[in-house]
Order: structure tokens, then C-alpha cells, then sequence
């Protein structure tokens, strides 16, 4: 059945408990939150915009459907608007030669909020939920849904990524001392003895379930399954507003993994301690139980990012978790809940993580030696966060002072020099020109980049990040900003070329001076 078909067969259906009609013609309806709301705290549904509640298809503005389909993301994807936020994809299709924007609405694990307001939806329409028990038995009935038992349709063992499991046999098998009940069984007997093939309850229906798909899928069949999940690690120390450096992960959580503990120490020092006798690295005690923590109790049915960024004193991870407790965490004592039992029974058996609650108890442990006197935060909610403090060995602040003067300090030197002082003008003025809406240290190092590069008559990879200061992943994406607007290109040989101003520019800069 292609897309056409389905919308005609909704359109046949009318509206119930998991259809809705709204017309729409320039603008998103304004009790549209109210049912995708409802839809998520219910069953989930489809939203037809553009269609009369009896049925009758009267269209979208077709010049205004990318207005309403980045308005709908955008206001989905903002706390304020829905809480916890969700993300939707629009598609539009034609029918009877109108244009109407539909999209999917999941089912949560997570009761939602627009406005403030909790909404349920029954078969005459959405409702507020305002009655205390009411509200109580919502959230009970969430709190037996879990996203990781899903059971993903179709999909097959070839889905699955094969070298993850003989991974998983091994490290398995290492940590019970060479003998482990999955080094002998096949990849299928594994996923059943995890409890990663199920059989849903309400559906009947029997097979491979998100959790294995997060443990063992291939990265296309991880994005079918779920669109919106991704992993991303940022050091943002110097450049407040974007970041100075960048892992962005769509893999399994085996990947993610090590990706995040590489990320932690690409860029955090590791200080001398022994436990008694013993040389420990805190760095990785520490952030090997917030990594873990982030991957087995993320909430995957939100379309919250996981995060992870480094800043210049302290360390904060933010997941989309199921609010059990609101507010800071004593370590000493909370109750531990857990968010995805199956995936943490993997985590365990191949050494990740040990009991439930161990983590938080284990970095509250070691947090005192590795920053005295700053002890780390747990702070649950509809997000969880937790704050890491870390030791602290530059002036980040001196640091960005530094970059942001670079241009008034190269203005200044060259106040004499009508020619340089030109090339500094038309520097400032194209980069404004162009990217009008970036913030303004990204500003001063493209505005001295491309000064360097006019005043040299070229420079290389090297000279730049020399003259800036700056990493060379950060200089490497200054760099293609400026070549994607045709203001420079490389000239000469990989490893001796130089980044010159194309003709383009050149005869722009020749028009100034």
C-alpha cells in the first residue's frame, strides 16, 4: 500500500481514537498540540492537516507547506511548547489535486505535557487530564510500557550487525572466567537468552526487539526503527555558542560507547591517584559509569538527544529519561528504577556496569579525589542530567578574550596601511554579508582567516591554525565554510598546498582597494 492508499484509507475510516482531521490552511490549527499530546499519551495516531473533520479534503497552501512542516518540527522540538519534546516527520500527498501534510504520532513511555496541560485522547477526541487519579493511573500505565521490549516487524538476523556479537561473546566470556553460556550459542539462541525476542501482548505478534536493534543493528536498520536516535559528544570550552569539537553517533550502543570513552579522553586530562597500591585513572572510572549510565537509561521513545559536552570546568550529560523523581539525587538514598532492563542485562554481563544504582554510587565514590571540593550532581526529571566536575588547567576565559580580539588586534597594526586596511574591511564586510546569523567568535576567526589568506596571496592549513589558535577541526570547518561560499579554494599538492582566494573574491577584494 503506497502513501496515497493509506491516506485514502484513513480518509475512509474517519476520525477515532487513533485518526484526527484538522483543517489548515496557512497555519498550524491552534488545538493541534493538544491532540499530538493526546496521541502520545494514549496509543499514538496519524494527523491528516488540510482535511474537515466529516472528511472532506480541502487542502494545504501548497507555497505554505514548508512554513507549517518547520513550524510543526520546531514547536515539537521545543520544551516549552511539549514536554517532554517528540519528534515528527510531515509528508505531504496529493489527493483529489489538494496538497495534504500528514505525519505519525508514536506512542510513548513518557506522559506529556503542551502548554502545561496533560491530554489523553478517546474515540470522540482529546481531553484534559486534570482529576488526580486520573493523572496517578496515566502515569502508571506508562510506567509499564517499555520502549526497548518493542517488537520491531521484519526484521532479520542479516539486519544485525555479526562481528557485535562475537564481541559480545567475548567479553562475556572473559569476565566469567572463560565460560559463558553464549559462547556456545548462535547468534538467534543469544538474542533469546537476553531477552531480546519477544512476544508482544497486545499485538500477538513475536520477534526481534528494539533493545537487540540498539545492541546489535546495522546503522540503517537502527535510523528505520528509530529516526531520531543519536548520540552527541561536544567540547565546547572556547566556542560557547557551537563547539570546538564534535562526535555525532547513529550507531549501536556498543559504538557509542567506545566513541563517547575515546571522546572523554581525546580531551580530559587524567590525574595521578592510587587506591591504595594501585594506579586507578578517575578520569575513566568516572566517566565510564556516566557513559554507561547515559546509554542503558536513556528514554528511547523521546526524541530528546542524548548529549554529552565538555566545558571548561565541568562535564554535563543529558538524556531523555521516565520521571520516577524530581530533582537532585542523593546517592545515598535513592531507589534505583530500571529504565531498560534488557539492555542493562547485556551491560552486565559483558562488564559494563554491575547492579542497579552502582554507577551513581561508584562516581560519588571517586568524584572527591578527582576534583576535591566539587562533588558531582544527579538531577532527574523528564531529562537527566548529571554534572561531572573536572580538574581545570587553562584561562578558558583568557583564551576566548584572546580569539575574540584577534581582529581588532590586526585592525591596529595595520592603521597605517590603507591597502591592509582595505583587505580588513572587505574581510569584515563579506563574512557580516554572508553569515549575518552566526554568532560573533565564528565571525572573527572567518573574518581573520580569510584576511590572512587575502594579505598572504594564500596560507596554508598550519599558518592558520597557528595564526588563530584554534584546533585543527575547528580551523578544517572554518575553512569549508569559507570554500562552500566560493571565497577560497586549495592549490597544490595535499600535504604543501595552500588555501588562496578564488577569482571570485579576488577581483571583489581588487574593487575595494
Amino acid at each position: 500500500m503506497n502513501d496515497e492508499q493509506r491516506i485514502r484509507q484513513l480518509l475512509g475510516q474517519g476520525e477515532g481514537l487513533t485518526v484526527e482531521f484538522k483543517e489548515a490552511h496557512a497555519d498550524l490549527p491552534r488545538s493541534l498540540f493538544e491532540t499530538i499530546c493526546a496521541f502520545l499519551n494514549r496509543e499514538g495516531g496519524t494527523v491528516l492537516l488540510g482535511v474537515r473533520d466529516n472528511g472532506t479534503v480541502v487542502g494545504v497552501d501548497p507555497a505554505a507547506v514548508t512554513k507549517l512542516s518547520r513550524n510543526l518540527v520546531a514547536s515539537a522540538n521545543d520544551p516549552d511548547k511539549l514536554s517532554p519534546i517528540c519528534r515528527l516527520f510531515p509528508e505531504t500527498v496529493q489527493i483529489e489535486g489538494k496538497t495534504v501534510l500528514y505525519f505519525a504520532v508514536p506512542q510513548s513511555s513518557q506522559v506529556h505535557r503542551t502548554n502545561r496541560i496533560i491530554y489523553d485522547r478517546s474515540a470522540d477526541g482529546d481531553f484534559r487530564v486534570t482529576d488526580g487519579e486520573a493523572t496517578r493511573l496515566l502515569y502508571e500505565r506508562k510506567a509499564n510500557f517499555s520502549t526497548e521490549n518493542r517488537v520491531i516487524p521484519y526484521l532479520e538476523l542479516a539486519d544485525l550487525r555479526a562481528e557485535l556479537f562475537t564481541r559480545v561473546r567475548q567479553m562475556a566470556t572473559v569476565r566469567q572466567d572463560g565460560q559463558h553460556v553464549w559462547s556456545t550459542l548462535s547468534d538467534a539462541d543469544l538474542l533469546r537468552s537476553a531477552g531480546l525476542y519477544r512476544r508482544d501482548g497486545q499485538t500477538g505478534q513475536e520477534g526481534y526487539t528494539l533493545a537487540a536493534v540498539l545492541l546489535f543493528g546495522k546503522n540503517e536498520t537502527i535510523l528505520n526503527a528509530l529516526p531520531y536516535y543519536e548520540f552527541d559528544a561536544i567540547l565546547r570550552q572556547l566556542d560557547l555558542d557551537r563547539y570546538d569539537d564534535r562526535d555525532y553517533m547513529q550507531s549501536s550502543l556498543l559504538d557509542a560507547y567506545d566513541r563517547l570513552m575515546a571522546f572523554i579522553r581525546k580531551h580530559l586530562a587524567d590525574p595521578f591517584f592510587l587506591d591504595g597500591t594501585q594506579r586507578v585513572s578517575l578520569r575513566d572510572v568516572i566517566f565510564r559509569e556516566v557513559i554507561v549510565n547515559l546509554l542503558a537509561h536513556r528514554e528511547y521513545g523521546s526524541g530528546y538527544p542524548a548529549r554529552l559536552i565538555i566545558y571548561g570546568d565541568h562535564v554535563l550529560t543529558e538524556n531523555a529519561s521516565r520521571t520516577y523523581h524530581s530533582g537532585p539525587l542523593d546517592p545515598n538514598r535513592f531507589t534505583p528504577y530500571p529504565k531498560n532492563p534488557a539492555i542493562a542485562n547485556v551491560f552486565r554481563e559483558i562488564g559494563f556496569m554491575d547492579r542497579l544504582g552502582s554507577g551513581v554510587r561508584r562516581i560519588s565514590q571517586y568524584q572527591p579525589a578527582y576534583t576535591p571540593n566539587r562533588g558531582a550532581q544527579f538531577i532527574e526529571g523528564d531529562i537527566f542530567q548529571t554534572i561531572i566536575p573536572i580538574p581545570v588547567y587553562r584561562d578558558f576565559d583568557a583564551e576566548r578574550r584572546s580569539l575574540q580580539g584577534i581582529l581588532t588586534k590586526a585592525v591596529d597594526r595595520s592603521a597605517s596601511n590603507d591597502t591592509v586596511n582595505d583587505t580588513v574591511k572587505w574581510a569584515h564586510d563579506t563574512v557580516n554579508r554572508l553569515y549575518d546569523t552566526v554568532n560573533d567568535p565564528l565571525k572573527s576567526r572567518l573574518n581573520q582567516e580569510l584576511f590572512l589568506i587575502a594579505r598572504s596571496n594564500g596560507a596554508t592549513l598550519r599558518e592558520l591554525i597557528d595564526a588563530v589558535k584554534v584546533a585543527r577541526i575547528t580551523a578544517i570547518r572554518d575553512l569549508n565554510l569559507l570554500r562552500e561560499a566560493d571565497l577560497i579554494s586549495f592549490s597544490g599538492a595535499p600535504k604543501t598546498g595552500r588555501y588562496v582566494l578564488t577569482q571570485q573574491a579576488r577581483q571583489q577584494l581588487n574593487s575595494r582597494i
